[in-house]
C-alpha cells in the first residue's frame, strides 16, 4: 500500500491516482519540505485549524434570509443541507456572480437555485498543504470540513493565513 502525499490516504500500489482525492501518486513536489512551515503544511492537519461549525440551512432558505444570516453572524458561506446531508454551499461569491445587483428580483427565491452543488471538502484529517492545494487549484474561499459523511465544519483561506502567520512568526523567533 502507497499513501497519498496530498490526502493520506492509503492506496494499492502502482495505482496512478489516489482513490479519495484523484490527485496523481506519482513524485511529488510536496513531498520533500524545504523549511520549517513546508514541513507544518504537509504534516499538520485541518483539524488544527479548528474549524468553524457551519451555518447550514435547508434548500428552500430565501436568498434574502441567507444575506441577513450573512450580515447578522459575520460569515462568508452557509453549507445547504437536506437530511444532514451536503448538497451545497452559497457564499458571497455566488451573491455577486449569480445575483450581483438583482437581489430586488431575487431574495424571495430558494438558495439552492444559486449555490454551488455537491462542493468539494476536505477530511478533518487531511494534510493542511491538501485543503490549501484544493483552494487554489479550484479557486474556493472556504471548505466544508468532514468526518466520514458528517459535516463537522467549515475553514476559509483566512484560516491558513492566519496558521501560515503563526508559523512564520515561530519560525522568525527560532531565527533570532
Amino acid at each position: 500500500m502507497s499513501q497519498c502525499s496530498y490526502c493520506g490516504a492509503a492506496n494499492i500500489d502502482g495505482a496512478d491516482a489516489c482513490e479519495q482525492c484523484r490527485e496523481p501518486l506519482g513524485e511529488s513536489s510536496l513531498t520533500h519540505a524545504n523549511a520549517d512551515v513546508e514541513h507544518c503544511l504537509l504534516h499538520d492537519k485541518v483539524v488544527l485549524l479548528l474549524p468553524r461549525r457551519p451555518i447550514m440551512v435547508p434548500p428552500t432558505t430565501t436568498v434574502r434570509s441567507v444575506l441577513e444570516t450573512f450580515v447578522d453572524r459575520a460569515i462568508g458561506c452557509v453549507l445547504v443541507t437536506e437530511a444532514d446531508r451536503l448538497v451545497g454551499i452559497f457564499t458571497e461569491r455566488d451573491v455577486v456572480i449569480r445575483i450581483g445587483a438583482k437581489i430586488d428580483q431575487f431574495g424571495e427565491r430558494p438558495v439552492s437555485e444559486f449555490m454551488t452543488k455537491s462542493p468539494e471538502t476536505i477530511d478533518l484529517d487531511a494534510e493542511i498543504a491538501y485543503a490549501l492545494q484544493r483552494m487554489d487549484v479550484g479557486g474556493y474561499r472556504h471548505l466544508p470540513v468532514m468526518a466520514g459523511e458528517r459535516i463537522v465544519g467549515v475553514i476559509s483561506i483566512r484560516d491558513i493565513l492566519q496558521y501560515l502567520a503563526r508559523h512564520l512568526e515561530v519560525v522568525s523567533e527560532r531565527a533570532m
